[in-house]
């Protein structure tokens, strides 16, 4: 085109022009030049939001693999605390009873297959019992493992860091370690549950990175937990040198494209910390593989972008060649039109134009690939051969509509239709349609393009959505049964237990009423736990209904409710102005309900208690707080205090459940805020907490 263009310049009758030389380029520079800056920048943009939604994807990857992580090991833990905390079994440690106290856990392994081994060791180290049993290891002092180092430097329950264990078969494990107490806290052993590392591999599988990419964990120290590409029983391998691990068991949390020094290839690496724990989780993928995607996205971009522009230079060289004369205007015509049809021949969509008699003129081939047609078949029959039957009607009333009338229902839109291909059989099909005349003649042109795996992934949506109700429904047979299949046993201790006190109490020792006390008073205790835990439970369910609140108002209105802890006491509570904000006022009045109640409740010890709720501006944000000047507590065992169960007070001293706060964190949570305390022993704390920031969700 260019040669031919210099030619023309160069030409005699452009010679004779000379005085309009200057029209020739800016026909070229008005027509071409924006056409190369769009081209420029809607590459460079998507280069950036493709490159950007890759890195995002394998961060959420990641991100899911060590929540899910997080959430095995949380299990691991309950079924250990769980397990060390049965009364009968800490009554036989106390008593030393280890071979007894060992078989109220034979069947864990069978009832937990993920756990292989479990032992009892006292309060040094040495194990006393286990289950199956192994030769060699009772007596045997274990205080140099990690696990027993974790748990005795604050007794509280621990996941070690890999390590062989000792016993025939020489398994690579990690231990779950918790501490066995009595009702005093009184420290009598330590249970341990061995869990191989082929289950911590078995959790990677599920992890879906994408073609040739992996997941892999490591614990504390960097040695690798669950790899791939190495085997869960072979020699511990660490991997502490790798930059991504190094950051993940830093705390960071991040994406980036790395040489792994390991395997020695570029790829792209994802690490993310697991938050409680010390462990890491590393996602990788080959860039080749991980960028494909992109890199097909970005050579239909600039394929067709440079098919435009070289259309838009084919209509510069077309004006610049009128003013040659007709002939070139038409030749050139004729050569856009070939470009065209050449652009339109290589689009993967549909592109089918038809006539005012509805009968098909253009079939380009990615019709004859959709249809099954080829062009030689479609020319010139009607376009009704492309639909099943009962659209024929339709499309012939609205083509005699629109021609009469000039009235469209389609045209210069985007609708949804069914199409017939030649074997006969329906597919679903997006159309855009357009009509365009030629002198008197009025024509038409489709792009259609093949929705089948479109609606495929609507209809996998669909059903994940309906799982995901169903998972909800047995959520709420769940809360269901804990309401009343366990409340019955409940009533029962509770009646039972009421008419031996009432009929048989002289006939019991001081001694046994005073054991059918505790019972009745367990009981109660026990039904308090199951109100707590359904209202737990019921705040992932219920819908947030925001709208404008008046925090000031609803502290008033709970503390008229708590007016009758407040009797006979002197309290001095003072409610500041504070400003209004958006929120559920049900799930606020909790809130405020929860903390102002453990005010009130730990300041009862007090001579003249007094209560502060009020708000302060921090970074931009504003933030609520209750504050009393109570019991306190040692800020060293803040991290549990909204954990369920969660309590630092003994029983005997305050009443509760330990579920209160972890209302109260989960109603802040979901606003999209958080929540924390500052405190010191015997001299009050200090209850903090935002309900959104700008820019966060409304769900966690």
């Amino acid at each position: 085109m260019f040669k031919e263009l210099t030619t023309w310049l160069c030409n005699p009758l452009v010679k004779a022009r000379r005085k309009n030389w200057f029209f020739v380029p800016a026909i070229f520079l008005a027509t071409v030049l924006p056409v190369i800056l769009i081209a420029a920048f809607s590459y460079i943009r998507a280069h950036r939001d493709l490159n950007d939604s890759t890195l995002s994807r394998r961060q959420a990857i990641a991100y899911l693999a060590a929540t899910a992580l997080k959430g095995n090991f949380d299990r691991l833990l309950d079924i250990g605390i769980s397990l060390a905390t049965r009364v009968r079994f800490r009554q036989l440690i106390s008593e030393g009873k280890w071979d007894e106290a060992v078989a109220i856990l034979r069947s864990v392994p069978k009832d937990f297959p993920f756990i292989d081994y479990l032992f009892l060791s006292d309060v040094n180290g040495a194990l006393m019992a286990d289950t199956p049993e192994l030769p060699d290891v009772r007596g045997k002092n274990f205080a140099f493992r990690g696990w027993y180092q974790g748990v005795s430097s604050k007794w509280k329950p621990h996941i070690s860091e890999v390590y062989k264990r000792a016993a025939e078969p020489r398994l690579n494990v990690i231990a779950v370690a918790v501490p066995i107490k009595d009702e005093h806290q009184k420290i009598l052993g330590i249970l341990v549950l061995q869990v191989q590392l082929d289950t911590l591999f078995e959790w990677t599988k599920g992890i879906d990175v994408g073609q040739m990419g992996f997941a892999y964990f490591v614990d504390k120290n960097g040695q690798l937990a669950a790899h791939p590409a190495f085997s869960s029983q072979g020699g511990i391998v660490d991997y502490s040198k790798v930059p991504a691990v190094q950051k993940g068991l830093g705390g960071e949390r991040g994406v980036e494209i790395a040489l792994n020094p390991v395997e020695g290839e570029e790829r792209v690496v994802a690490y993310e910390p697991v938050p409680g724990y010390g462990w890491a989780v590393i996602v990788e993928q080959p860039t080749s593989t991980a960028f494909a995607a992109r890199d097909s996205n970005l050579r239909r971009i600039l394929v067709s972008y440079g098919s435009i522009s070289l259309l838009s230079a084919f209509l510069a060289y077309l004006i610049v060649r009128a003013f040659t004369g007709r002939r070139r205007v038409e030749e050139g015509l004729k050569a856009s039109e070939e470009k065209f049809r050449a652009v339109a021949e290589t689009a993967n969509d549909g592109i089918v134009s038809a006539d005012s008699n509805g009968n098909i003129i253009y079939f380009n081939n990615g019709a004859e690939r959709m249809f099954g047609y080829s062009e030689n078949d479609a020319l010139g029959r009607p376009l009704t051969l492309l639909m099943p039957e009962s659209f024929h009607d339709g499309h012939r009333h609205g083509l005699q509509r629109f021609l009469s009338t000039g009235e469209a229902r389609v045209l210069g839109k985007t609708v949804e239709l069914v199409g017939k291909r030649k074997d006969r059989t329906e597919f679903p099909l997006e159309l855009s349609l357009a009509a365009w005349k030629n002198g008197t003649e009025t024509f038409f042109t489709g792009i259609l393009r093949d929705i089948t795996d479109r609606k495929r992934v609507d209809e996998e949506v669909r059903k994940m959505n309906a799982e995901l109700q169903a998972a909800n429904k047995e959520l709420e047979a769940f809360s269901y049964s804990v309401s009343h299949d366990l409340r019955a046993p409940l009533r029962a201790m509770d009646g039972f237990s009421r008419i031996l006190a009432d009929e048989h109490a002289s006939q019991l020792t001081d001694e046994g009423q005073r054991f059918l006390r505790l019972v009745r008073q367990n009981a109660e205790q026990m039904g308090v736990l199951i109100d707590d835990l359904l209202a737990f439970s019921r705040l992932s369910r219920q819908p947030l209904r925001k709208q404008n609140v008046a925090p000031a108002d609803l502290a008033r209105q709970v503390l008229e409710e708590l007016r009758r802890e407040q009797d006979g006491r002197r309290v001095e509570i003072a409610i500041a102005d504070l400003p209004q904000c958006e929120a559920d006022p049900n799930l606020l009045k909790q809130v405020l309900a929860n903390l102002l109640s453990n005010a009130l409740k730990y300041t009862r010890k007090r001579e003249a208690g007094r209560i502060e709720i009020g708000c302060e501006e921090r970074n931009g944000e504003t933030v609520y707080f209750v504050k009393d000047n109570g019991a306190g507590f040692d800020m060293r065992y803040a991290e549990k205090l909204f954990g369920v169960f969660q309590r630092l007070h003994r029983a005997e001293e305050y009443e509760g459940t330990g579920v209160g706060l972890a209302i109260v964190q989960r109603i802040i949570h979901r606003h999209g805020g958080r929540v924390w305390a500052e405190a010191e022993t015997g001299k009050g704390a200090t209850f903090y907490f935002t309900l959104f920031k700008e820019g966060n969700p409304d769900e966690p």
